[in-house]
């Protein structure tokens, strides 16, 4: 892809909150101007995404659940308000073992 190399790098400062003026220097000397608005425009729409389905507490679907629910139960996340939206009864009781069993019969 071109300019794949500076979009990925942009991206990911962006999403990591690490500075972006060499990655933005990049992506504007790769792409221009308007391609390094577009980026930047991309990025936060899809940042912005992610914040309204995790604000609004859209329930996470059966692979990530069973995937997550060691790492959840760490970090007591299972407490959070929006946890209430996702049947975590199934993922956390052993319902799930790991994730290679979503795929099996």
């Amino acid at each position: 892809m071109p300019a794949g190399t500076e979009l990925v790098a942009f991206a990911e400062a962006a999403v990591r909150g690490e500075p972006l003026d060499e990655a933005r220097a990049a992506v504007i000397a790769a792409v221009g101007p308007d391609g390094a608005g577009q980026a930047a425009a991309t990025i936060a729409a899809f940042s912005g995404l992610v914040r309204v389905a995790d604000g609004t507490g859209i329930p996470i679907d059966d692979g990530l659940a069973a995937a997550s629910a060691t790492i959840r139960d760490e970090l007591g996340l299972n407490e959070f308000k929006g946890a209430d939206n996702t049947d975590l009864q199934r993922t956390t009781a052993g319902g799930f073992h790991d994730i290679d069993s979503l795929w099996r019969d």
